[in-house]
């Protein structure tokens, strides 16, 4: 967004911006200068849910974070929506109607056409009828109107729930335990009956439907916890029967006891085996031992080798003395003797020294050892066979106490389930109870009472009727701005066509749109002098551009048709006669009536002259209309020809302006620019550019010919 263009926009409109505010200010004055007073008043009623000292019972027990919160705020948004029922609205609607029929000459509002056009019979019927539905606390709807018509009554004076609602505020301030009721009249007195009259109903209705809600609910949970307790007792009955019948005292402590017995057993069992096993591997050592006697030394296996010596130095000993004595007791069978019983007692001595122990005690007590280790392992044997017994006893008495604990478990767990929906709903039924006695209590600690008019609003109505209208406004101008696509000066113009633009004309107003006197007369105005400095600019930059190569042909066209281009046209041909140049131009009908009024001839034309008649020169600027008779210039004459007239234009005048058709139409434009040395496109400021134009600006901008790009009518 260009912040420029927008205030150049708002500065187009400026009188706009502030007559509509104007206007919607006088307007709104005269609307509101005549709107009465108001009076509001204000009741508060307490509703216990946040006042410590008015809870017996903290009915929010079982919450806690933020969803006290949300629970004290559904409790307050429900006692609002309460208040505002049709039900409760009807009431008000009821007694405010009431008010007016019984007391007409002190109505809170001026009476309505249609309780005046009421007679005393009609008046005392609507009264009776309005009575009767207050007693019924009936909701007021339009299908009421009978005869009289109560809805019309109620809505003529404004009484009606919708009307009442308008004016009616009912909130909860925050973190308080008040609900506020605000209601703005004319009548302060109408406001404080509003506001008493509501709140005192509204407590009354509330607390007595409340009661009767919880004593609905008591009978039906009394009749609920009867039907619960029979069932109760009958479940304890049936388990109870169960049990006496099959002799069950205590299942579970019986179960246990021999599960336990069980256990015990098996743990015995496990050790008896362990010993058993442990006897046996003993026995066989000691079988081991004693059959290993020749191997252990501590058994005599060393002895035998010593005994054997000892056996033989005997023998030989005795064989000896034998000889000895058979011999005649010669001295060598003497000494014979004697050594054999010197090797005798070395050998007892050494083997009484190599032997500590007795070998034979040792295999004694191995023999003894081993009838211990049989006899315990005979007692093993049999005490395992004992625990055996004692587990098939014990796993038989608890394989048959199964099928009882299964049916015990059953009408234990009927009994289980009936019991605790009779305890739920004795709960439900205690705190009902409990609710109703001491449940919430709504209190009116503030009555509304007569206050002094509130400040008045017209100030404030004025100063928003007047931002409002300035907002309108500013939001038609951004509508206007975004969507106006039209092109006012040349950077914008340069942005659009992505060419070059060599000059730029401000806009005339059409009163002195006169070419003579704009050009011939001095003028004061400040648009002309500007228009004429600018068009001497874009004159010099046009003469520029011709210098080069000695060029006099310019053609002059636009992007699509308007009459801007022919004063433009008129104005530079005017800029170029007033250096003292000699100009031919060559356009169509429209030029040649914006000519006549000069007093230049316009009788020639470009026909004529290719059919070979002489061009006629002016002193200053002299006129050929482009009119070939709807043939184009390519089919009134040869190519060689045509160049050949031009060349002859050269010589003759000082410039040849040749006014195009525009690029959109669907003329031989071609033709004549072919015959040009170059040539401008005119754009009238205001005009847009679409989409098919945009492919005439590329073929435009890759055209070596064309020059740039004259904005006229450019606004300050």
């Amino acid at each position: 967004m260009n912040i420029q263009e927008f205030l150049n926009l708002t500065r187009k409109y400026k009188w706009l911006i502030i007559s509509v505010p104007a206007l919607t200010l006088i307007i709104t004055f005269f609307f509101i200068k005549n709107l009465p007073k108001e009076y509001k008043s204000e009741a508060k009623i307490s509703t216990g849910l946040l006042d410590p000292s008015r809870q017996v019972a903290n009915e929010l027990q079982g919450y806690s974070g933020p969803d006290v919160i949300i629970k004290l705020n559904q409790q307050f948004t429900t006692i609002i929506d309460v208040m505002k029922m049709p039900k409760n609205m009807s009431i008000l609607s009821y007694r405010l109607i009431l008010h007016d029929l019984k007391n007409p000459t002190a109505p809170f509002k001026p009476l309505s056409d249609n309780l005046k056009n009421l007679n005393n019979a009609q008046r005392q019927e609507a009264i009776n009828l309005f009575e009767s539905r207050l007693i019924k606390r009936e909701a007021l709807t339009p299908l009421d109107n009978g005869k009289p018509m109560l809805y019309d009554l109620v809505m003529s004076m404004g009484y009606d729930a919708e009307s009442l609602n308008r004016k009616l505020s009912i909130n909860h301030e925050q973190n308080s335990d008040f609900i506020s009721v605000d209601f703005l009249s004319p009548n302060t007195l109408l406001s404080v009956f509003v506001v008493n009259t509501l709140s005192s109903d509204f407590i009354n209705n509330y607390s007595l439907d409340q009661i009767n809600n919880k004593n609905t609910s008591i009978l039906v949970l009394d009749s609920l916890l009867k039907k619960k307790e029979a069932i109760m007792n009958e479940r304890i009955l049936q388990l109870k029967d169960y049990k006496i019948k099959n002799g069950v005292l205590n299942l579970d402590k019986q179960s246990q006891i021999i599960y336990q017995q069980i256990t015990d057993n098996e743990n015995k069992k496990s050790q008896a085996l362990i010993d058993k096993q442990a006897a046996l591997a003993a026995l066989k050592s000691v079988n081991n031992k004693l059959d290993g006697r020749y191997i252990d030394k501590y058994l005599g296996a060393e002895t035998i080798v010593d005994n054997q010596d000892i056996i033989n130095l005997k023998n030989k000993i005795e064989a000896a003395e034998n000889i000895y004595l058979d011999g005649g007791y010669k001295a060598t069978d003497k000494k014979k003797v004697d050594s054999l019983q010197l090797l005798l007692s070395a050998k007892l001595l050494k083997s009484n020294d190599r032997y500590v122990s007795d070998p034979l005690i040792a295999k004694q007590t191995l023999v003894q050892r081993r009838i211990s280790i049989g006899i315990e392992l005979e007692q093993t044997t049999a005490g395992i066979k004992d625990i055996d017994r004692e587990l098939d006893k014990l796993n038989a008495k608890f394989t048959g106490m199964v099928p009882f604990d299964a049916g015990v478990q059953n009408f234990e767990r009927n009994a289980d389930v009936a019991t605790k929906e009779y305890l739920e709903i004795l709960s439900r039924y205690n705190q009902t109870s409990l609710d109703k006695n001491i449940g919430l209590r709504l209190q009116l600690v503030q009555e509304g009472v007569p206050t002094r008019p509130e400040s008045s609003k017209k100030p404030l109505y004025l100063a928003l009727s007047v931002a409002a209208s300035f907002a309108i406004c500013f939001f038609l101008l951004f509508m206007i701005y975004f969507l106006d696509h039209s092109i006012n000066d040349a950077k914008e113009l340069k942005a659009a066509t992505k060419g070059k633009v060599i000059g730029e004309l401000n806009s005339i107003k059409p009163k002195n749109r006169d070419i003579r006197k704009v050009w011939l007369e001095e003028h004061p105005e400040e648009e002309i002098s500007l228009f004429k400095d600018q068009m001497r600019a874009l004159r010099f930059e046009i003469d520029h551009l011709l210098a080069v190569g000695n060029q006099k042909v310019l053609g002059i066209t636009s992007i699509k048709s308007s009459k801007s281009p022919i004063f433009t046209l008129l104005s530079l041909t005017y800029s170029f006669a007033s250096l003292g140049k000699k100009i031919l131009l060559i356009g169509d009908a429209e030029i040649a009536i914006e000519l006549e009024k000069l007093k230049i001839p316009t009788h020639q034309s470009i026909g004529n002259v290719l059919a070979g008649s002489p061009v006629v020169a002016d002193q200053s600027v002299t006129f050929l209309s482009n009119n070939l008779g709807g043939k184009s210039l390519l089919e009134k004459g040869h190519q060689e020809g045509i160049d050949q007239i031009f060349n002859a234009f050269n010589v003759q005048f000082d410039l040849i302006l040749v006014y195009l058709d525009p690029v959109d139409s669907l003329s031989a434009v071609k033709e004549w620019i072919f015959f040009t040395d170059r040539y401008i496109a005119l754009f009238m400021a205001g005009d847009s550019i679409d989409g098919q134009e945009l492919e005439k600006l590329v073929q435009l901008n890759e055209d070596q010919k064309f020059t740039g790009w004259v904005i006229s009518g450019v606004k300050a």
